[in-house]
């Protein structure tokens, strides 16, 4: 799912005129749920102070979409690229823990 939305990401950015408000929505709606799954699934038995960071983030995200989505293409396309990076590298991370936990 994580490639998928990498994906769609940089798609986005590549039209990032052309999106509508909706479109803006709905692609950070699918950012915050492919945290949301991360979280659940991933970090489910890290303890909760070691994930405040990530719940922070969801929390925030959250509750400022509509700021996000009227944001200058300029500004728009920097949180995306840092969602793209973010987004990776919790992909990487995982696929990480998963070969290591296969491995031992």
């Amino acid at each position: 799912m994580a490639t998928a939305l990498i994906t769609e990401i940089q798609q986005a950015q590549t039209r990032l005129p052309l999106l509508s408000r909706a479109d803006r929505a709905a692609l950070i709606v699918r950012i915050l749920r492919e945290l949301k799954t991360h979280r659940r699934e991933v970090l489910a038995n890290v303890p909760a102070e070691r994930c405040a960071w990530i719940d922070r983030l969801i929390a925030s995200v959250s509750s400022t979409i509509p700021e996000i989505v009227n944001m200058l293409d300029a500004e728009f396309n920097r949180v995306l690229s840092e969602f793209e990076k973010l987004i990776a590298t919790l992909d990487d991370i995982s696929h990480t823990e998963k070969r290591s936990k296969t491995i031992h």
